[in-house]
C-alpha cells in the first residue's frame, strides 16, 4: 500500500464466539479460540500458553484413555520447543510424567 495513502476503513465490531457456534459449545473451547483468533499479534495467545489453556487440562490426567487406548507421549518436547519460555514447562508438563520418565531415564542408565 502506498505510504502516502490515507485510507479511512470503518471500526467493525466482532460479533463473538458464542453467536457463531452452538449453544451448548463447551466455553472452555470459545475462550480458547477467542484467544487464539486474536486479531493483534501482541494479544494473541502463545503456543505454549495455548497448550496450557484449561481446555487441554484432561490430557494432562495419568492413565488418560480415549476410546480404551492409551494415548500417545504428548508430553515428549524437544528443547527447542520448550527454549521459548522455559517456565511454562512445569505448568505445562504434568508432574506424574516428570518422575515417570525421570524413572525410565534412571533404569535405562543402569542397562
Amino acid at each position: 500500500m502506498c505510504r502516502k495513502s490515507k485510507a479511512k476503513l470503518p471500526d467493525i465490531q466482532g460479533q463473538g464466539m458464542k453467536k457463531k457456534f452452538k449453544s451448548n459449545t463447551n466455553p472452555l473451547v470459545l475462550d480458547l479460540l477467542s484467544k487464539i483468533l486474536c486479531y493483534s499479534p501482541k494479544k494473541r495467545i502463545k503456543p505454549l500458553q495455548a497448550l496450557m489453556h484449561p481446555y487441554f487440562d484432561d490430557l494432562r490426567a495419568q492413565k488418560l484413555t480415549i476410546n480404551g487406548k492409551a494415548i500417545t507421549d504428548l508430553f515428549n518436547f524437544t528443547k527447542a520447543e520448550l527454549v521459548t519460555e522455559p517456565e511454562l514447562v512445569h505448568k505445562l508438563v504434568p508432574k506424574w510424567y516428570i518422575k515417570m520418565t525421570s524413572k525410565d531415564q534412571a533404569a535405562a542408565a543402569k542397562k
